[in-house]
């Protein structure tokens, strides 16, 4: 007998549970191997382990999310009364904010900052690191398309949306992608500002963090204000694009920190890394 929708999308939620928790395990694995063997070298390993580990963290809670979708806790536990809390405190002009935040903030726009962002390091001669962002926001994007046609959890009530949206739910792509595409800006406005300096950049730097962060969060309860998104469907593309920002960190330091272990005579020196 075939499973009805309803068993088959729960069925197909545990094993995206199944699966990020296995990636988690590779990650931790990975950044264990790093840690031991010392490789890259130098600060690079110290960078790539970190962001591995970040990675992994962020993979694990992501699967926890998961698996209260799949088994239904999190619509009962805090996606239903939330949804409920954020429709009855709508106002107009709260309305409008999210709507705007909503529009710039979508795929394309957090993406593509992450794409121009790489050409600007491509320019300033940090080619590999470019390469990874480019290659990161594909991955970013088929990330989001996979997991939504593997689980295809119903969106909120239609009566509760404030704009139409026609694919599945879970993920939610502005949040992964807000997470994922500003972070990497993010990364690459560090690696252009150096991690030298005085009290000035210093100040720069934060302040490029700060923002980032007040726009991923801003994205993401958009999305969840405007009753097309579960709060556990943010909270899931937050953890993901965060993870996937972490992992591209990690393959750009090691491969820009690969030539001079590969040629140590040659006394070529890798980009500062950062």
């Amino acid at each position: 007998m075939a499973p009805r929708p309803g068993e088959a999308r729960v069925t197909a939620g545990w094993w995206v549970v199944a699966g990020t928790a296995a990636a988690a395990v590779l990650l931790v694995a990975a950044a264990v191997g790093c840690r031991v063997r010392r490789w890259p070298g130098g600060r690079a390993t110290t960078t790539v382990t970190a962001a591995l580990g970040a990675a992994a963290v962020l993979t694990v809670l992501a699967s926890v999310v998961f698996a209260l979708v799949a088994d239904d806790e999190a619509l009962r536990g805090a996606d239903g009364p939330v949804l409920a809390w954020l429709v009855g405190h709508r106002t107009p002009g709260w309305t409008g904010i999210a709507e705007t935040v909503s529009l710039v903030g979508g795929t394309v726009g957090t993406g593509g900052l992450a794409v121009v962002t790489a050409v600007v390091l491509w320019a300033r001669g940090r080619l590999v690191r470019a390469a990874v962002w480019a290659v990161a926001v594909l991955v970013g994007s088929l990330t989001i398309r996979s997991l939504k046609a593997a689980v295809e959890r119903p969106r909120p009530p239609v009566d509760t949306r404030l704009t139409v949206e026609t694919s599945a739910s879970l993920p939610s792509g502005h949040s992964l992608m807000a997470a994922l595409g500003l972070g990497l800006a993010v990364l690459g406005v560090l690696t252009l500002l150096g991690s030298d300096g005085g009290r000035r950049r210093a100040i720069g730097r934060a302040a490029t963090v700060l923002v980032g962060v007040v726009l991923v969060v801003g994205i993401g309860v958009s999305r969840a204000y405007l009753g097309v998104h579960w709060t556990t469907d943010v909270l899931a593309g937050w953890l993901l694009g965060g993870a996937l920002a972490a992992i591209a960190l990690a393959v750009a330091v090691a491969l820009e920190a690969w030539p001079s272990e590969i040629h140590p005579s040659e006394g070529v020196s890798p980009p500062p890394l950062r």
